[in-house]
């Protein structure tokens, strides 16, 4: 559940920088994330106004979902599973997930190239990185990404860095539509968007559901540790 809820996190927060400039949009984009495995993994993004969620299904089925206000400054982040959820304020979290963020400086190639997909107009970006070669396909019409979770918890414990295609295109008022990566065989991956939906959201949609219980990080925390020494 760990690596899901960094995932997620850390998705919501690459879309920060962007959202006030980004052109208005109100609805709900589907993706599917496809890697070298054969896995596939569906990805949620709705937005409306100043507020965002987030949602993905990671590995083993687990699901999670992390919501954005930035007029409040305040993130939320759902536990589907558990029927818990979390908030914290938006600022602390950005400085302790993002630190293994790198500033977006990696090298974006224009190449002018351009198709329709799902009715939008998308340029063809390139760029290339430690993790190989990535071709995107993005459309002016959709504002800024969210992002996809670099910096997430890795299988041995360490952080994963963000994948220079996402450091590329951060924080710029464009969304891609297809994404492929052309990296080592463990870096191959597929970004699609399945649909774009345009339609308005209720606030509440942007809220914990009604019977989840609010999860406490500290209490936790402190309980493990009073476990840990005998207490």
């Amino acid at each position: 559940m760990k690596s899901v809820f960094k995932t997620v996190l850390f998705s919501c927060l690459l879309l920060v920088p962007g959202l006030l400039s980004a052109k208005t949009f109100e609805g709900t984009v589907k993706m599917t994330m496809s890697d070298s495995r054969g896995e596939t993994h569906p990805i949620s993004y709705s937005v409306k106004d100043s507020m965002i969620r987030t949602e993905m299904s990671g590995e083993q089925g687990m699901n999670a979902a992390a919501i954005i206000d930035t007029d409040k400054q305040l993130i939320t982040v759902l536990m589907p599973d558990q029927s818990m959820y979390m908030t914290m304020p938006m600022k602390q979290t950005m400085d302790k997930v993002s630190s293994g963020y790198v500033s977006s400086d990696t090298p974006l190639e224009n190449t002018g190239i351009t198709k329709i997909i799902l009715g939008y107009e998308c340029t063809k970006y390139l760029t290339q990185g430690r993790d190989g070669a990535t071709e995107i396909w993005a459309t002016t019409e959709l504002g800024s990404f969210m992002g996809l979770g670099g910096g997430r918890q890795g299988p041995m414990g360490g952080k994963r860095p963000t994948p220079a295609w996402e450091q590329a295109i951060a924080g710029k008022d464009f969304f891609p539509l297809l994404v492929i990566g052309y990296g080592e065989r463990q870096n191959k991956f597929t970004l699609t968007t399945t649909s774009v939906e345009r339609q308005s959201l209720s606030d509440s949609v942007f809220e914990a559901p009604e019977g989840y219980r609010k999860f406490d990080m500290g209490a936790m925390m402190q309980g493990m540790g009073g476990a840990m020494f005998g207490q």
